[in-house]
């Protein structure tokens, strides 16, 4: 028999007649405030409880069923969610991970479609072959973040901090990036990596400092008034893109055909390797 415990004053929240908790059925549970840490809860039932700032740091989540459960400012800090079922994949159904501790987390082929992360901190977490579509991580911070293998197609990043972030092979189709910080992030190819794909995302005021953007497709991508400095775009696509009044100092534009883009404004004779077709006009 375990007792499921309340993290802070001991009360009992559940009984369950088993000697784990692998397994578990625990729907509809209301576990708010639950001492869960270190547990075994693979392959358990979760969905639509409520867990919220519950204590889950070190759990392993492996085939655990987690669609429309509550998790509000839980600490899952170095959880391991593999194969984790967050999601059915319809508007609405994802598990609801705002303002949580998330540091140190590992996702391993997850399906996290619609998931809500809002403000919550992954830095240094690792995320392979997961689906984060149309998931809302807006004002999150993922500082040293490893991206690979995934899918981000219309997430949701807005504000959030993606410093020193590495992100390989990775399809960002339509992601939303305003404000977001990258600097020094990692996104571009070679070297044996595969170049992240992010086509019609949205970058206005994206500060992209120092990013490794070499060979990553950013068609059509919205970039007005981003901050490129010394970023390397070496081979990068950047056709139908917006640079309008980007900052785009020293950063490197080799390979990088301009003809299609939109510089107006932006201040080309500061980067480096940039070829400048004749006809644009009003370039810094």
């Amino acid at each position: 028999m375990i007792e499921i415990r309340h993290r802070e004053t001991g009360e009992v929240l559940r009984v369950v007649e088993a000697d784990t908790l692998v397994g578990a059925d625990l729907r509809d549970d209301n576990l708010d405030g639950a001492d869960l840490r270190g547990r075994d809860l693979s392959g358990a039932w979760l969905q639509e409880a409520d867990l919220i700032g519950a204590d889950l740091a070190g759990a392993r989540l492996k085939g655990t069923i987690l669609v429309r459960t509550e998790l509000d400012g839980a600490d899952l800090t170095g959880a391991v969610f593999e194969e984790a079922k967050l999601s059915d994949g319809s508007p609405g159904s994802g598990a609801v991970l705002t303002n949580c501790r998330l540091s140190g987390a590992r996702f391993i082929a997850c399906d996290m479609r619609y998931v809500d992360l809002h403000g919550s901190d992954l830095s240094d977490a690792v995320i392979e072959r997961t689906d984060l579509s149309n998931a809302c991580v807006r004002e999150a911070r993922l500082t040293r973040v490893r991206i690979s293998g995934s899918v981000l197609i219309e997430a949701v990043l807005g504000g959030s901090d993606l410093t020193g972030a590495d992100v390989e092979n990775t399809h960002m189709n339509g992601v939303k990036l305003f404000r977001a910080k990258l600097d020094r992030a990692r996104l571009g190819g070679g070297d044996g990596r595969v170049a992240a794909v992010l086509n019609l995302a949205n970058m206005r005021e994206a500060s992209l400092v120092g990013a490794d953007l070499r060979g990553v497709s950013l068609r059509d991508v919205n970039l007005h008034h981003a901050k490129l400095t010394g970023a390397d775009l070496e081979g990068a696509q950047l056709q139908g893109a917006v640079l309008r009044h980007a900052d785009v100092a020293d950063a490197n534009f080799r390979g990088v055909p301009l003809v299609t883009v939109n510089i107006t404004f932006a201040n080309f004779s500061q980067a480096r390797n940039a070829d400048v077709p004749a006809f644009k006009q009003n370039v810094r």
